[in-house]
C-alpha cells in the first residue's frame, strides 16, 4: 500500500489482454535486445514483464477493458526510464511472489507491502508508497473508532496481504475471514456475511462508492508508514533491483510520482518534499 507521472518525451501507455494474458505498453525502442537484458537481468531483452492484480482500485484495476491505476502508471514510467517496454500479466494477489521466483515475470507491482516474511521469498526495491489501513463497515455493525469494538466481529481480509498478516496486532480479537480478492470480500460485506473489511484505506473508499446505499464508513484507520509497498524481484536479481531504485528516484525528481499520487489519491494529504519516496521498511 500507498503515488506520479510526467516523463519527458515519452507517452505513457499500457495495453492489456484481459485476465492472465499479457499486453505491451508503448515506449521507446531504445535499449531493446540483449543489451537491456544483460543490464537489468530481465527475462526477455527490451521488455520488463510485470506481474500485477487487476481488481485493487486505485492501485491496479480494469477500466473500460484496460489495466490502469497508480501502480500501473508508475511502473510504466519506471520501465521507460530503464528503456524497457512494460508487459503486464494479471494474477491473484497471493500468487504474485511465488510467480516472481518462478520467473513467470521480472517484477511484481501491486502495492505489495515489504515485510520480513516476504523478504525471505523475494528481494524488494526501496519503498515507493505508504498509506493507511481501514476497517470498512456498515453504520449499525457496532464497530466504532475504538479498536476494542472489533472483538468477536467477523472481519474480512485479503488473503496474504499486509492487513491479513498484521490483523492480530491491529484488530486484536476479531474473527478473521480470508478472501482471495477485493470483489469477494466486499460482496461478503454487502451480503452481511462479515461485519467489516480490514483493507487498504483507498480501495475501501472505492468500495463505499460502489455501494452508496449501504452508507459504508471506516471508523478505524491505522497508519501504514512502517509498511511501504515495494517492487518485488527474484532473489539475487541485483541488476534489476538497482535499476528500479535508480528509476524510482528519477520519477520522484521529475515530478512523475507526485502527479500520479494526486491523480489516484485525491482525498489523501499531499506529501511534503521531505515525505516523498524512497521509503525504508522497518523489520
Amino acid at each position: 500500500m500507498g503515488k506520479f507521472r510526467s516523463v519527458r518525451g515519452v507517452v505513457l501507455a499500457v495495453a492489456l489482454l484481459s485476465f492472465t494474458a499479457v499486453g505491451c505498453g508503448s515506449g521507446s525502442s531504445t535499449g531493446q535486445g540483449g543489451s537491456a537484458a544483460n543490464t537489468y537481468g530481465v527475462g526477455t531483452g527490451g521488455t520488463l514483464k510485470i506481474g500485477t492484480s487487476n481488481n485493487t482500485k486505485p492501485y491496479t484495476y480494469q477500466e473500460n477493458g484496460k489495466l490502469t491505476g497508480f501502480d500501473v502508471d508508475l511502473i510504466t514510467a519506471v520501465a521507460h526510464k530503464l528503456k524497457l517496454k512494460p508487459q503486464f500479466v494479471s494474477l491473484e494477489f497471493a500468487g504474485l511472489l511465488p510467480a516472481v521466483n518462478n520467473k513467470q515475470f521480472d517484477v511484481a507491482a501491486a502495492a505489495v507491502g515489504i515485510t520480513p516474511p516476504r523478504k525471505k521469498m523475494v528481494d524488494f526495491s526501496d519503498g515507493y508508497l505508504a498509506g493507511y489501513f481501514g476497517v470498512l463497515t456498515r453504520p449499525k455493525s457496532g464497530i466504532t473508532s475504538d479498536v476494542a469494538s472489533v472483538k468477536g466481529k467477523r472481519i474480512a481480509v485479503l488473503q496474504g496481504s499486509i492487513s491479513d498478516m498484521n490483523s492480530g496486532t491491529f484488530i486484536p480479537g476479531a474473527q478473521i475471514v480470508r478472501f482471495p480478492d477485493n470483489n469477494t470480500a466486499d460482496l461478503a460485506l454487502k451480503n452481511n456475511r462479515v461485519d467489516g473489511f480490514f483493507n487498504d484505506y483507498e480501495p475501501n473508499l472505492a468500495i463505499t462508492k460502489k455501494y452508496p446505499d449501504l452508507h459504508l464508513k471506516q471508523p478505524i484507520t491505522v497508519p501504514a508508514t512502517d509498511f511501504p509497498a515495494g517492487w518485488a524481484v527474484r532473489k539475487g536479481n541485483t541488476k534489476l533491483l538497482s535499476g528500479l531504485n535508480r528509476a524510482l528516484k528519477d520519477v520522484v525528481a521529475d515530478g512523475t510520482w507526485l502527479k500520479l499520487y494526486k491523480k489516484y489519491f485525491p482525498q489523501d494529504p499531499v506529501p511534503s518534499s521531505s515525505e516523498l519516496p524512497p521509503y525504508t521498511a522497518k523489520g
